[in-house]
């Protein structure tokens, strides 16, 4: 209990000490029109009934920006930064526990010190964006997860199925992952069928939790919206310009254009948001159709650049060698991480290795950026300090051993009534 008091204490202090020295973050378009929007809408009385309260985003992070508002008064803006700068402590205390339960206690503790001072981590709790709380979410469906395959308690698997579906609500990309799940679950099975139990448990409790919104997008809308609808993140990540803002701009003229001459026309506005939506899912794969037509090979090297461009890049073309330098520097000891963990057999390295290659995936085939990536940074920091503590154990044994005695210590004395 000292150890997670010290790591929340200590992440508190260097994000609260972030706030107050940092700039104020300018309000991007998403932040205006989507979260501080929906919130407006949910305070003044019109909330989920309102056809206008934006679906292309699930609303669980307007209902936390309107929840504060209504606590603490004010426009949100403030409270909903200090939420988030509570969230992400508590996820530093969650990847200890995570990390130390897949690895050891030393491996959990650098962990949570990277995390606390990963300034990729403290930057998501200044602006208004649902990248902190998701994090938290997706840390903790993690947590739990683990414990519902080690213990099998009912318990876990429904505390599991309520907060992935909460995080599905916050950002859409964790929807598929129930159905990824079964196979997860079947190989850690213990015996007879106690998997499957488990996991229509979580299920239920996920769709649970996600169909309200579901429910309430076909009646006000009277489409079938499970979650939300951006099909723009199809289309910007399908050709070059349109990876960057600055590009995009001056691109898509030309390729509205383009679409439109090839019969692919957008749309009315009196039309459901899941129908218009289709147009931008059409241009982009016409964009990959004429790019496989005349140049094959280009394909190739595109989704190349677009499968790297994932571990450092921006949607606005900028600090692309600062946020690469940082991560490298967590790149290459989690990649020795990765590699000492398999060798030792531990058995949650699948685990972490499985959401980190579903969040690549499903980002490397839409928009390749690395804020997308953030939310499974705490798996790979977990790696990287294996990894780190595998070469200290290497070239400084006796180091590894005194870090190793503490441990077993620490282990003895927490057993102590």
């Amino acid at each position: 209990m000292k150890a997670m008091v010290s790591i929340f204490m200590a992440a508190l202090a260097v994000r609260l000490l972030a706030f107050w020295l940092m700039p104020e973050p300018h309000l991007p378009y998403n932040a205006v029109f989507a979260y501080l929007r929906g919130a407006r809408l949910l305070l003044e009385g019109q909330g989920f009934s309102d056809g206008s309260f934006p679906v292309y985003t699930p609303p669980f992070y307007s209902m936390c920006i309107a929840m504060v508002t209504f606590l603490f008064g004010g426009d949100g803006i403030g409270g909903i930064k200090l939420l988030q700068i509570a969230m992400d402590s508590f996820t530093a205390v969650v990847i200890y526990l995570l990390i130390r339960d897949a690895f050891d206690r030393p491996t959990g503790y650098l962990s949570a010190t990277i995390w606390t001072l990963y300034p990729f981590a403290i930057y998501p709790t200044l602006y208004v964006g649902p990248e902190t709380l998701f994090t938290f979410l997706v840390a903790l469906w993690v947590l739990l997860t683990v414990h519902a395959m080690s213990n099998d308690k009912w318990q876990y698997h429904c505390g599991a199925g309520i907060v992935l579906g909460l995080a599905t609500l916050t950002r859409g990309v964790t929807q598929f992952l129930p159905l990824l799940l079964p196979f997860l679950l079947f190989a850690y099975r213990k015996q007879g069928h106690q998997w499957l139990r488990g996991y229509l448990l979580t299920l239920t409790c996920f769709l649970l939790v996600i169909s309200p919104w579901g429910a309430r997008n076909y009646v006000v809308l009277h489409e079938i919206i499970p979650v939300g609808v951006n099909n723009t993140v199809i289309l910007w990540g399908s050709s070059e310009p349109l990876l960057t803002i600055d590009t995009r701009e001056k691109e898509l003229p030309h390729l509205l254009a383009e679409a439109k001459a090839k019969g692919i026309i957008p749309l009315p506005e009196d039309r459901g948001p899941a129908e218009r939506e289709s147009f931008w899912a059409k241009v982009a794969i016409q964009n990959y159709r004429d790019r496989l037509r005349t140049d094959p090979f280009s394909l190739v090297t595109f989704m190349s650049q677009k499968f790297f461009r994932l571990w450092y890049s921006t949607e606005s073309g900028n600090n692309h060698g600062i946020t690469l330098g940082v991560n490298m520097l967590i790149y290459i000891p989690a990649i020795v991480g990765v590699v000492a963990a398999w060798r030792r057999n531990k058995s949650l390295t699948v685990l972490l290795l499985w959401l980190i290659g579903y969040f690549v995936l499903l980002h490397w085939l839409t928009l390749p950026l690395f804020r997308y990536m953030v939310p499974v940074m705490p798996y790979v920091i977990g790696f990287a300090a294996f990894g780190l503590l595998f070469i200290v154990e290497q070239k400084w044994p006796q180091m590894h051993r005194h870090l190793q005695s503490i441990d077993l210590l620490q282990k003895s004395q927490s057993k102590v009534p």
